[in-house]
């Protein structure tokens, strides 16, 4: 499994190289690095990061992990569309489901499922 990640994070390298823009909102494309935090509906606070792969058509595919340089299994895995701004999405196989408002460098947004929470991300430039 451990190998199979490595693969998967190194296929993400090659794939995060693709650069669009989003209709009428001039924010840089969806796809790369971010880190975050965010906060649950129990009270529990989380730092996270998030890789973003560009799946076509629209449709994008977040790895939520503890750190950007791990090879450790993502803690959850969204998957949804990205339309206007607004990233829609269902995780963990359909246990959560979610949105979140793309403006420019930050993205804020929420999930609900067994355990409700927000959180607010920040692109990684490539220069940190």
């Amino acid at each position: 499994m451990t190998n199979g990640l490595v693969f998967l994070m190194m296929g993400v390298g090659l794939l995060l190289g693709s650069c669009s823009m989003l209709g009428g909102h001039g924010t840089a494309d969806f796809a790369g690095d971010w880190q975050g935090s965010g906060a649950d509906s129990q009270g529990n606070r989380a730092v996270f990061a998030a890789k973003v792969i560009d799946l076509g058509g629209g449709q994008y595919r977040m790895l939520v992990l503890d750190s950007l340089d791990t090879q450790k299994k993502p803690m959850h895995v969204m998957e949804g569309m990205l339309a206007d701004g607004t990233y829609t999405y269902t995780a963990d196989g359909g246990l959560y489901h979610g949105e979140c408002k793309l403006e420019g460098d930050l993205l804020e947004g929420y999930y609900a499922g067994s355990v409700d929470g927000t959180f607010t991300m920040q692109r990684v430039s490539e220069k940190e």
